[in-house]
């Protein structure tokens, strides 16, 4: 009888465990760092300046002119419930087809920024997308966050497993 409660509690642990870790969670687990929300957002068109270069077998003429960008914003709010302050922290917005899984789209962002423990920060990183560019994923994509790399200020580093073939 003790025997059969035990097995039956290690079961119990294993399923409790593996739920915790399914794929369609939308943040994953950082020792103590607990991320209470996400955002992205539209914030309209950015003029930039740019250079374009025109070669002739004579010379080089250099242009200058202005384009538009689409910006976005990523917002993370974290809590450092570690005992260590974090000096930076790296995440990917990620956006995922939601039929199948398969990732669509992912802009990795840092944001260097000291968290003093027990701090609850929202870290803000704008991200530019030219007019060119396809933004489907932005209404077809589900979206998550994915903490890849935890810079601490006595120098220690926290990286996330590399999974499903893409790079921290």
């Amino acid at each position: 009888m003790k025997a059969t409660l035990k097995v039956m509690l290690v079961l119990c642990a294993l399923a409790a465990s593996a739920a915790a870790q399914s794929v369609g969670d939308p943040v994953q687990e950082v020792p103590g760092l607990a991320v209470s929300g996400f955002d992205w957002k539209y914030e309209g068109y950015m003029p930039f300046e740019v250079v374009r270069s025109e070669k002739t077998a004579e010379s080089i003429k250099h242009t200058r002119g202005t384009d538009y960008v689409f910006k976005y914003v990523s917002r993370l709010t974290v809590k450092n419930s570690g005992p260590k302050a974090i000096k930076s922290l790296e995440w990917g917005h990620v956006f995922s087809d939601p039929e199948t899984g398969k990732e669509l789209k992912r802009y990795r962002l840092k944001s260097v920024e000291r968290i003093a423990p027990g701090e609850t920060p929202t870290l803000v990183k704008a991200v530019f997308i030219k007019p060119g560019e396809s933004t489907r994923h932005l209404n077809a994509g589900e979206q998550r966050v994915e903490v890849t790399r935890v810079e601490y200020e006595d120098g220690t580093v926290w990286r996330a497993n590399v999974s499903e073939g893409h790079k921290p």
